[in-house]
């Protein structure tokens, strides 16, 4: 019982500490890991966590919940914020924004990894690497969303380009996550090996296509004529978890799976529902993904920063800077002006969920330590905050025109 009593105290202050940070207009994921932090040995004092750092039984069943957390919130990302037939019609000027918005972070977070190669890894320097490239080309624009709203920018035809170029940048970036997961686990870099996961991706891309074109839609009137309460959902939430286990036993990564398949069904009209959106963030926003960014918190370390501090400095700047320079060059490919395209650049800084996401697969597959996760974490704590800030400053004396 007194786990359970644990877990409903913290969910309730998870709660009312992200409403904190909704109302001074930061991401509620603030107060997530900001919880977590105090919960953990990061700030030591140990409230789920023994004097020497090790977690207590509460903390390992909440580790679980945030492992869950994690399908959830690819699956919900898939299913709520993919919309293909829109990403087609708009793709040709956003996506040279995507391409460059991806590959420069990329290799921002790349070269200071192996820069600093000799100081923060101990082991696995090209894997370390990647994944830190990986996570920093990451981009979540949920508080540019925000800033752009707020300033009547969204409408224009920047705007939406910054949208799709974030939506098509995390799902270019999870199918190389897939790639590079492939790779790590292999331990072979060879271009047979990247032909293969590619192939492997691709086809497993290919299945859920079909699956929703042949097999989802029958199974979505199969499941209204099932007299049991909750058919579908539980169908749904049944898929997803086995398919989860399916891409992590091919070499990939179970949120590659669980990405793919809220795309898949988010297809199908039955399933597309307002109340099938509703149970879905329910499930996931209302109980396991929070868990998730709690577990971010538990396991950054502010003492750990004195290890990798230059390095987390260096990260920040490197994945701003890069970040810009490559939405910037996208935008002028675009054929936007000087000024609508650093907005561009500017808007797609943040790094949030996904690269969170990265870095735990990093942490728990013991390629990234400690140290480099808090060194991750710093990085999304500034751009988030900066963001904001940068847009105001460029917009506001611009006139905004709907193109």
């Amino acid at each position: 019982m007194e786990i359970i009593l644990t877990i409903g105290i913290i969910l309730i202050f998870i709660k009312l500490i992200g409403e904190g940070f909704e109302r001074i207009s930061l991401p509620s994921i603030f107060g997530e890991i900001i919880l977590g932090v105090i919960l953990g040995p990061g700030l030591g004092l140990i409230i789920l966590s023994t004097p020497d750092g090790i977690l207590t039984h509460s903390a390992a069943v909440i580790k679980l919940l945030g492992e869950i957390g994690i399908i959830f919130l690819l699956f919900a990302i898939g299913f709520e914020k993919i919309e293909l037939e829109r990403l087609a019609g708009s793709i040709k000027r956003s996506l040279p924004t995507a391409v460059f918005g991806t590959i420069f972070p990329f290799f921002g977070g790349f070269l200071a990894a192996i820069i600093f190669s000799s100081t923060i890894f101990h082991q696995s320097v090209i894997n370390g690497a990647l994944l830190i490239g990986l996570a920093m080309s990451a981009t979540s624009i949920g508080v540019s969303l925000r800033a752009l709203i707020d300033m009547r920018y969204l409408a224009t035809a920047a705007g939406s380009t910054i949208l799709i170029s974030a939506v098509a940048g995390s799902f270019i970036g999870l199918i190389i996550l897939s790639i590079v997961m492939g790779i790590i686990q292999t331990g072979n870099i060879s271009s047979s090996t990247i032909i293969i996961l590619f192939l492997e991706t691709a086809g497993f891309g290919l299945l859920m296509f079909l699956a929703s074109k042949y097999i989802f839609p029958w199974l979505s009137r199969l499941t209204d004529r099932i007299l049991v309460e909750e058919a579908n959902f539980a169908f749904i939430i049944g898929i997803l978890f086995m398919l989860a286990c399916l891409t992590e036993k091919m070499g990939l990564s179970a949120i590659v799976g669980a990405f793919l398949f809220g795309i898949s069904i988010s297809m199908i009209p039955r399933f597309k529902t307002e109340t099938m959106s509703y149970r879905i963030s329910g499930i996931s926003n209302g109980f396991f993904v929070p868990f998730f960014f709690l577990n971010i918190g538990l396991l950054f370390d502010i003492k750990a920063m004195g290890n990798v501090g230059l390095f987390g400095v260096v990260l920040v700047l490197s994945t701003i800077i890069s970040q810009v320079l490559g939405g910037f060059i996208g935008g002028k490919i675009g054929r936007f002006n000087l000024k609508d395209s650093l907005i561009i650049g500017i808007a797609l800084v943040p790094r949030n969920e996904l690269t969170l996401v990265i870095a735990s697969v990093g942490l728990n597959l013991g390629i990234l330590s400690k140290d480099i996760f808090s060194a991750i974490v710093l990085v999304v704590i500034v751009s988030v905050l900066i963001t904001p800030l940068m847009l105001r400053f460029i917009i506001r004396n611009k006139e905004v025109i709907n193109e």
